[in-house]
């Protein structure tokens, strides 16, 4: 079974490592949940 700790931790030391493709990542979910908003209309 995977370890997610440890996945957690990598996942937490590249965002600290790369702030601006975290930037970058939640801008892209930002538009893609605004995206579906205007599909429910």
């Amino acid at each position: 079974m995977a370890d997610l700790g440890g996945m957690a931790d990598k996942a937490k030391d590249a965002a600290e490592d790369h702030p601006e493709k975290v930037d970058q990542a939640k801008d892209k979910v930002k538009d893609a949940v605004d995206g579906n908003k205007d599909d429910q209309k």
